[in-house]
């Protein structure tokens, strides 16, 4: 939680520095495609992938073709494990191990294609991912980091007040020794609710230009 503090403070000094600049905010959710590996976990024998969700907020701070996109988002991941059967002939049991994040996304886009109405973007920047991984005693004594940093590309239009974007996010790191670094294809759409322009000039009194 200090992490995420310490990062909402710098982005806050950042932002009002930049609060000249036209700045789009707005809500957004979507679905992922997600799956989780392992690795040293003798009685599972697979895994597949699931689908999550994600509901959160940004904020897109326009510098020209270039623009910068925080948000915060909260984050359900779901990857499929299989497990060993407990006897001969026995299918094997499935359950979900889930994964459940606060995300803090900073994306540095640009802009493909600017029309009149609408734009076509491309984007990258880095994740701070903090949660905590469900469902791991059935797989038995298995450790979690619960602070992880994600990589994120991916595509995006935007078509009046709507945004569509399609990515691919990947963890720099495995969440533990037993389960390696999640992965996921995210789809979200998002509305620009709020849009914030150049601020205007001080006022200054009439008497004091009379000096």
């Amino acid at each position: 939680m200090k992490k995420i503090f310490t990062l909402l403070c710098i982005c806050c000094l950042g932002f009002g520095a930049m609060a000249q600049l036209p700045i789009n905010l707005g809500v957004h959710g979507g679905i992922s495609s997600n799956r989780i590996k392992f690795k040293d976990i003798p009685q599972a024998i697979g895994t597949q992938a699931n689908t999550g969700y994600m509901v959160g907020a940004f904020m897109r701070v326009n510098l020209g073709k270039l623009y910068l996109e925080p948000a915060l988002n909260y984050s359900h991941k779901r990857s499929v494990i299989e497990e060993k059967a407990q006897a001969l002939g026995e299918n094997p049991d499935n359950f979900d191990l889930k994964l459940n994040t606060f995300d803090i996304p900073i994306m540095l886009g640009f802009q493909v294609l600017d029309l009149s109405i609408v734009k076509l973007r491309a984007f990258l920047g880095p994740v701070l991912s903090v949660g905590k991984v469900k469902n791991l005693k059935k797989l038995g004594d298995i450790s979690t980091d619960k602070t992880n940093w994600h990589g994120k590309v991916g595509v995006g239009v935007d078509v009046w007040k709507l945004t569509f974007d399609i990515d691919y996010e990947k963890a720099f790191k495995n969440l533990g020794h037993e389960l390696k670094a999640p992965r996921s294809f995210n789809f979200t759409l998002g509305l620009k609710i709020k849009t914030t322009f150049k601020n205007s000039p001080l006022p200054v009194p009439v008497g004091y230009l009379k000096r």
